[in-house]
């Protein structure tokens, strides 16, 4: 991260005021004294030494006693006529006092930044251009067709750390009017019962129209069977039952 902030990042002054004077930018302009080590490599040319020591150890990096990234040092000034020296040791020891543009984050922040990657689920902008931000979809409405590469989106800054050497930043996408996107998905439910009027009824009027549908009913009492014919015989002639009648005759005793 050093490495490509000082090769290819190089913030000019104006720049660097403009993001310190901007309220919620999340850089600020810190003036502070710091103690240095310094090789004697440097006394020919003592300035540009002193200049290129901060810029190899302090721009890109985090450094704990400003709670933040560096992103540029102005206005360096060396307090003192001399130099601290060890018997053993041939490191200068400098006290300089300079302008220390940091970086420092804040959740709830609201930066601007510049789509880079667009993925199914999340989207990564670049803000100040060297960080990169990992935005996720939250709104189920949203999706990679909505963003184009190069576009400016505003988000809101969700977590971070930037202790480690590669600073790891989530945001989450806002509206032009700084609110968090709402899900406005539409849900599909079955409609809500219609309320059903009961009438009470009359327990008399009930046992009367009970009644009523039992006269309906069919009758189911078994009918007379007619006399039937029974064969008789190998060549199934029909013999006719008849009734016979035994009269009893009196005879004398």
């Amino acid at each position: 991260m050093a490495k490509i902030l000082q090769k290819y990042i190089k913030f000019s002054a104006k720049e660097l005021e403009k993001y310190a004077s901007t309220p919620g930018s999340c850089v600020r302009c810190i003036s502070k004294e710091m103690h240095l080590a310094m090789g004697p490599y440097g006394m020919a040319s003592f300035k540009h030494a002193l200049h290129e020591l901060l810029i190899r150890t302090k721009v890109g990096f985090y450094d704990a006693s400003l709670d933040g990234i560096v992103l540029g040092i102005k206005n360096i000034k060396v307090l003192g006529q001399t130099a601290g020296l060890r018997a053993d040791d041939p490191t200068m020891h400098l006290v300089i006092h300079a302008d220390f543009y940091v970086f420092r984050p804040e959740v709830g922040a609201v930066l601007n930044g510049v789509v880079q990657h667009i993925s199914k689920y999340h989207i990564n902008a670049v803000i100040y251009r060297v960080f990169n931000t990992n935005i996720r979809f939250t709104n189920k409405e949203q999706s990679r067709d909505d963003f184009a590469m190069d576009q400016e989106i505003k988000f809101s800054i969700k977590s971070f750390d930037i202790g480690n050497v590669v600073p790891c930043i989530e945001g989450e996408l806002l509206f032009e009017n700084g609110k968090e996107p709402k899900n406005q998905s539409t849900k599909f439910a079955s409609p809500e019962p219609e309320a059903i009027l009961v009438k009470e009824e009359d327990p008399d009027e009930m046992l009367d129209a009970l009644l009523e549908e039992i006269k309906k009913e069919p009758d189911f009492t078994p009918t007379k069977k007619s006399k039937t014919k029974r064969k008789n015989g190998e060549n199934g002639d029909t013999v006719k039952m008849k009734k016979v009648k035994k009269e009893i005759k009196s005879e004398p005793i």
